[in-house]
């Protein structure tokens, strides 16, 4: 039997997540990554997106809107943002999100408010993708 890690993943919220699972792949910062049991230390910037868990009986996706990733010892730790099940989101807000991200970039007028509108349009967007894929 392949070998088991702990991955945890923590919310603003509390523990979002805790279990031993076989695998991870999550949406870094600088591209998409994996984890399986004996990974070197590592640890992570992740952008909005997909994270993957495939666990001993099934496999299973949240999504995030970003946060940082850390691995050590056999122990995988999420920081995340905000992270849901497919159950949880809600597509309508999140196409209105999207509206608003939108209108704000086009509205910007400074760096900040154009990074700001950018961030909130990744966010949208990881969301509304998790659901239509």
């Amino acid at each position: 039997m392949p070998k088991l890690f702990t991955l945890e993943i923590i919310t603003p919220l509390g523990t979002f997540f805790k279990g031993e699972i076989l695998h991870v792949r999550a949406p870094g910062v600088d591209g998409d990554f994996g984890v399986l049991a004996d990974h070197a230390p590592l640890m992570a910037g992740l952008r909005p997106g997909r994270l993957q868990v495939e666990d001993p009986d099934e496999s299973f996706d949240f999504v995030m809107t970003g946060g940082f990733f850390e691995v050590h010892a056999n122990r995988a730790v999420v920081m995340a943002e905000t992270c849901l099940r497919k159950e949880d989101v809600d597509l309508e807000r999140a196409r209105r999100a999207r509206a608003r991200a939108l209108q704000a970039l086009a509205e910007a007028k400074t760096l900040e408010a154009q990074e700001e509108a950018r961030t909130n349009l990744a966010k949208a967007m990881a969301l509304i993708k998790f659901i239509e894929d």
